[in-house]
């Protein structure tokens, strides 16, 4: 660039020829490709030099107790399986009424007038959307989830055929942490020399495509204010079911007297393991949610992932879920 721009300054550049003068062109065309092959070299070496640590976090016990799951392999729940009034004492409120209906409290508003606002005009609004969709038939939740045979062997997850433990069937890379806890989702999970075949959940939830269509029509008749309501009720509600779908799982492995006894703590996490869902930090990888989908069969249920990495119906979620104590939130 330094040898270019007076060379465009000073005449000796054409915007169709280029260099007029092929003795500046030829040394610029040389002291590009020296520079080329440095770089590349040096990435060469930066990619020989870096050896993907596999090594298992001395953060994470092996000696714990693995859970023996209820059945190996994939059960569909439908409405009538899931109650719906039980999925609504799992919507997370601050995400429903700030979030999603953007009711945030001003600065100069006290949070005792906050408080009296939300009683008197914004949970009245929620009751009756409750109301609503459970009178008109608005939500269709529905779930897949699934235990698999699984070991861990670095960062790697081998899952295997429910109904021959011997046949693998998927496998998962995860990332692991470069510094403090080194955490990588494999860790949660018995090592294959172990000897011990642990047990991998999975889940998948919606509420169905007729919450799209119902969305669709309040926005076509510029019903805007509805939309809004009955739209972010219903992708919360799709969380709301995740977490009850979880809680089953949990109370399925054994976990139930470790159990929270209200909303607050198992939002906080208070419970043992996790639940984690492709694209976030710690499972990056999009791609994997296609092998998810696929082992759990959820075409059952017409849930699945377009070429666009979106899932359909657009009130979806899907996971992986850990039961180890030590699996907590974290970015790679």
């Amino acid at each position: 660039m330094d040898k270019l721009m007076p060379a465009k300054h000073g005449g000796e550049w054409d915007d169709l020829q280029g260099f007029p003068n092929e003795e500046i062109a030829q040394v610029i065309t040389s002291e590009v490709a020296e520079t080329s092959e440095e770089s590349n070299g040096k990435v060469k070496e930066d990619a020989t030099s870096q050896v993907l640590d596999t090594r298992r976090s001395e953060a994470v016990a092996i000696d714990i107790s693995r859970p023996t799951p209820p059945f190996w392999g994939t059960r569909v729940l439908q409405p009538t399986d899931i109650p719906i009034q039980e999925v609504f004492n799992y919507l997370d409120l601050q995400a429903l009424i700030a979030g999603q209906w953007q009711f945030r409290k001003p600065q100069e508003q006290s949070k005792e007038e906050y408080d009296q606002f939300l009683q008197e005009k914004v949970y009245p609004v929620l009751e009756q959307w409750k109301e609503r969709v459970i009178t008109e038939n608005l939500l269709h939740p529905q779930a897949v989830y699934g235990y698999f045979p699984c070991n861990a062997e670095g960062n790697s997850l081998y899952l295997y055929n429910p109904e021959d433990h011997s046949q693998l069937v998927a496998t998962f890379e995860f990332p692991r942490q470069k510094s403090m806890r080194r955490l990588c989702i494999a860790d949660f999970f018995a090592p294959k020399d172990s000897g011990i075949m642990d047990v991998f959940p999975m889940q998948a939830v919606t509420v169905g495509e007729i919450a799209t269509q119902f969305a669709k029509e309040l926005f076509d008749s510029n019903q805007y204010t509805d939309y809004l309501y009955f739209h972010g009720l219903a992708v919360q509600t799709a969380e709301a079911i995740a977490e009850w779908l979880h809680t089953r799982i949990r109370r399925e492995l054994g976990f139930g007297e470790q159990e929270p006894d209200n909303l607050r703590d198992v939002l906080a996490q208070r419970y043992p393991g996790s639940r984690y869902s492709f694209g976030y930090p710690a499972c990056p990888n999009m791609q994997d949610q296609y092998k998810l989908l696929e082992l759990l069969g959820s075409d059952r249920l017409n849930l699945y992932m377009d070429e666009s990495e979106q899932l359909y119906p657009e009130q979806s979620t899907t996971a992986i879920v850990t039961y180890h104590p030590a699996a907590r939130y974290f970015s790679a």
